[in-house]
């Protein structure tokens, strides 16, 4: 039987003199790469904007955590440096790569096992770091220089600010008002959501003219430029609140300049702030690091559905502590009702229990599973013949046209229909890529779930973990919430089920009520 390599492809451009073209011509010399050794390409893998001097890629590491399902046995990239600028991530993923049997390999960099090739493929990843390294310092170079002469270092500016033809900082009056409200009520006792309503109420926008959210108030409320101090990679050192008397004060890390630019709020203003926030930080820490959200990213709001988040306050006299689920939209926009946090945790753990984590139930579970596998694999080679026949349909097609091209028979319509023969072929063989048989599952496989479940210590990350693989979502209306559990055990959401509980039923579990009237 012939033993066809699965080629796995990772494009990647960082923000470096690069664009999305990058990656398209990384995949296009990569296909013919493979098209001249007689690869077949079963996946792709792209991230935009991603420096590999780390390994924060999303697509990256979900092709890394591929190999280990044996989807592919080499992962091609068009040069070495697209896999890893970092010579420490580069040994420890190739490490991972080769425990799973997978090759790297580069379309530019041709490399064997031989003492040879293994002494140029360090040189070659050691230049790509240095070149990685050197890019930034130089960079950071032409930046400082820049911003010793308080310009604009690049990016959108301050909110207040905007950017005259000298690259300096002039003050934006419309929104340099939204600055002073937000420091002002924030001074005078006002909370975040309080600040957010009423600039919201008043019209004001953030400097992408969307709504005022926290984070926005979060980086207002510490830039020091509205006070008329110019700063400069600020972030770099927790040193940049000491004062001196020279007009700058510049080393490795900071670059303070007194008057680089216009104030919008006094000194005074903005000191006042600093204090009251260090002072809440101090009282709602203890708060706030002993709450736990198990459902955290699954639940979604009915009405405008968007993410709901987990929300603490303390009300009352006594400040008695509540703790919920809520939509981020504000009410007069979204008038969907938030859930108490503790409740619906203490009743999807329930749910858990009483339809997956149980002896019963995933034996259930596991029937139903190999019902559906039967059912599906005894489609499986008509389904395969029929869409294997269309795209011998297609590649004939595409024969044809190629064939009239050749020919000079090149016409727009030729070559609009051949681009749509193209992308017809290249859907159909992902279709067929993904196509396999199943193999039945036992419950013996499986039935070590429930003892994890009753094992794991709750209000843990394993725990929350361990959850939310078997709670697809909840989708929370104004009067019940639909569960969906992921009862295919990951093999297919077709046999997912659905609970709906009111939101009465809900809170009278635990001996409390709650007002289903508008």
């Amino acid at each position: 039987m012939l033993n066809i390599p699965r080629v796995a492809q990772y494009a990647r451009f960082s923000s470096d003199n690069q664009r999305s073209e990058s990656i398209d011509a990384q995949i296009r010399a990569m296909n013919q790469f493979c098209k001249q050794n007689h690869w077949q390409v079963v996946s792709t893998y792209t991230d935009e904007a991603r420096s590999a001097t780390t390994d924060n890629r999303p697509q990256f590491q979900q092709m890394i955590t591929d190999s280990s399902k044996g989807l592919f046995d080499i992962v091609l990239v068009h040069k070495l440096d697209r896999f890893s600028r970092d010579r420490y991530d580069s040994a420890i993923y190739r490490k991972k790569l080769k425990r799973n049997k997978v090759r790297l390999c580069s379309v530019l960099e041709r490399m064997d096992d031989s003492p040879e090739s293994i002494m140029m493929e360090s040189v070659l990843e050691g230049m790509a770091e240095y070149y990685s390294k050197n890019l930034g310092r130089e960079v950071m170079k032409g930046m400082k220089e820049t911003a010793l002469q308080a310009k604009h270092t690049g990016g959108s500016p301050p909110l207040g600010f905007d950017i005259d033809k000298d690259r300096k900082l002039v003050v934006n009056q419309h929104e340099a008002e939204a600055v002073k409200i937000i420091f002002q009520m924030y001074a005078d006792g006002h909370g975040y959501l309080s600040i957010i309503n009423y600039l919201n109420e008043h019209g004001y926008k953030t400097k992408k003219g969307k709504l005022f959210g926290k984070n926005s108030l979060y980086e207002i409320l510490n830039n020091e430029k509205y006070t008329g101090v110019y700063v400069f990679n600020k972030s770099a050192s927790k040193s940049d609140s000491r004062r001196n008397n020279h007009a700058y004060k510049t080393n490795d890390q900071i670059i303070r300049i007194e008057d680089g630019c216009p104030a919008i709020i006094s000194k005074k203003l903005f000191e006042k702030v600093q204090r009251i926030k260090s002072k809440n930080r101090r009282n709602t820490g203890r708060y706030h690091s002993k709450e736990f959200y198990l459902l955290t990213g699954k639940l979604f709001c009915s009405i405008c559905g968007k993410r709901l988040q987990g929300n603490l306050r303390f009300s009352g006299e006594r400040k008695n502590r509540l703790s919920t689920y809520r939509c981020p939209t504000l009410k007069k926009v979204c008038k969907n009702k938030e859930v108490n946090k503790d409740y619906l945790d203490a009743y999807i753990i329930d749910v858990l229990s009483e339809h997956i984590f149980n002896s019963k139930s995933l034996r259930k579970i596991v029937n139903k599973i190999n019902a559906y596998i039967k059912k599906y694999n005894a489609a499986y080679d008509s389904n395969y013949d029929r869409i294997k026949s269309e795209l011998d349909t297609v590649v004939n097609s595409l024969s044809n046209i190629t064939d009239a091209i050749e020919k000079g028979m090149i016409t727009d319509a030729l070559i609009q229909r051949a681009e749509e023969l193209e992308e017809r072929r290249f859907a159909i063989q992902e279709n067929l890529n993904a196509m396999h048989h199943y193999t039945p599952v036992n419950y013996n496989d499986y039935s070590s779930l429930i003892s994890e479940f009753r094992s794991l210590k709750r209000g843990t990350e394993p725990f929350r973990t361990f959850v939310q693989q078997y709670v697809e979502k909840i989708m929370v209306y104004p009067y019940h919430l639909e569960i969906v559990l992921n009862t295919g055990l990951g093999i297919t959401n077709e046999l997912n089920e659905t609970i709906t509980i009111r939101r009465g039923d809900l809170y009278a579990m635990f001996g409390s009520r709650v007002y289903e009237e508008d």
